[in-house]
């Protein structure tokens, strides 16, 4: 007979083999699994963060972009008709779109404009606000926001001058010159003599007094000075109460410190700021047609020269009343023909008027004999031209849009989500 006892062992040991098969298969299964579903999601992570990255760079790229959209005019430049211009409506860029080299992938983004933002200051001003950029992934799925507050750089001191004409020395102009502000009641400023010659020569006037009501800015800077003002000063009336003459505040300033009175920057400075957006310029002349800051002088580096240079303007419109210059000329300045000048016109050494210019915005000239950098003796304003200055303040009013190429990112705003 057969040992069954020994039957069963054998029986028993194929069992146990069996078993530790399945127990084998069901780990190596899970390990499989396990192995698969890691895998899938290191799969997922890696497709997220690509798609985070997508998204992140379509934002900052929209907001480089937006920031030198408002730096080279501000939120407001295109009327909502499509044409050029401001409307005091926001503009909207439309998807931005940015392809892969390959052209494979294209990343879009949005941006939106917020000149009332609490965040950048709040109230309703065009001179500063907040960019809000959304960037997309190519498949849609990514979103990043990135927001950002930006606003002008600050270049004139106190909003600008308060006066159409400040002179450091002595004003003797011969010809027919109408000096209009229907701002305040202030015409001209000179830490020298005023003189109102024995000619036609200058007439001064200011806002008629019984307008009551607040004037438009077409109303503000017609170049017609017998509208909505009164004559103050003239040969026959003399010096007004609007003229502040041989004003020993002014005039003693070295021309340095008398600089420094109007803009927030020494010359190295401002003429660094100029040179910055490529607009140090040889001649007056070249300036037509531009606006922001240009420094007229030596243009082979920041360094102001203390050459002796006579400049002169033939004629043509620089700057505009949407986009305004601050004209600084290191030199002699004599205007020969018709310009039309809208802005700040700074002359570091002296000031004649020959032609017949009309000039939105104001005029201050510091009298500096630049060779040797003491004030002019004489006359610092002269000239027997037609002169129609208008003032306009036409800088930090918090109204119009940020000169060109001078705006910057506020720091400590920018913030993602």
């Amino acid at each position: 007979m057969k040992d069954l006892n020994k039957t069963n062992k054998k029986k028993q040991k194929g069992a146990v083999t069996i078993f530790t098969s399945v127990i084998l298969l069901i780990a190596i299964t899970l390990v499989a699994m396990l192995t698969g579903k890691t895998v899938l999601n290191e799969t997922k992570v890696a497709a997220n963060n690509y798609r985070a990255t997508q998204s992140m760079a379509a934002a900052s790229y929209a907001m480089d972009y937006a920031v030198n959209y408002f730096d080279s005019g501000g939120f407001d430049q295109v009327k909502v008709d499509g044409t050029v211009g401001s409307d005091d409506i926001a503009d909207e860029l439309g998807a931005l779109t940015l392809a892969s080299a390959d052209g494979a992938q294209t990343i879009t983004a949005t941006v939106s404009f917020d000149n009332t933002a609490a965040e950048c200051g709040g109230g309703t001003s065009w001179q500063s606000g907040m960019i809000t950029a959304t960037g997309f992934s190519d498949d849609g799925v990514a979103t990043r926001i990135i927001t950002q507050c930006v606003g002008p750089i600050s270049l004139v001191k106190d909003d600008g001058p308060d006066q159409p004409l400040v002179a450091q020395g002595q004003v003797f102009v011969t010809g027919t010159s109408n000096i209009v502000n229907r701002y305040t009641n202030s015409t001209v400023w000179s830490g020298g003599e005023f003189k109102i010659g024995s000619s036609a020569s200058i007439k001064t006037y200011i806002k008629e007094s019984s307008i009551v009501v607040p004037l438009t800015e077409a109303e503000l800077t017609d170049t017609d000075e017998g509208v909505n003002t009164q004559l103050v000063s003239n040969r026959n009336l003399g010096n007004g109460l609007d003229i502040i003459d041989e004003d020993p505040n002014l005039g003693n300033l070295a021309g340095s410190e008398f600089f420094e009175n109007f803009f927030e920057g020494t010359k190295k400075e401002m003429k660094g700021q100029a040179d910055d957006i490529g607009q140090v310029l040889s001649n007056v002349d070249s300036s037509v047609g531009k606006s922001g800051i240009v420094w007229v002088g030596d243009t082979s580096s920041t360094a102001v020269s203390t050459t002796v240079v006579d400049y002169s303007l033939g004629g043509g419109t620089i700057g505009s009343l949407e986009s305004p210059i601050i004209l600084i000329v290191n030199g002699n300045l004599t205007i020969t023909g018709n310009p039309v000048i809208y802005g700040l016109v700074y002359v570091i050494g002296s000031y004649k008027i020959a032609g017949n210019p009309d000039i939105i915005g104001s005029n201050v000239v510091e009298g500096t004999n630049i060779a040797s950098g003491d004030p002019i003796v004489g006359a610092t304003v002269s000239g027997n031209g037609t002169l129609d200055l208008i003032f306009w303040p036409a800088f930090g009013d918090g109204e119009g849009d940020p000169l060109p190429g001078m705006t910057a990112v506020i720091a400590g705003s920018w913030r993602d989500w």
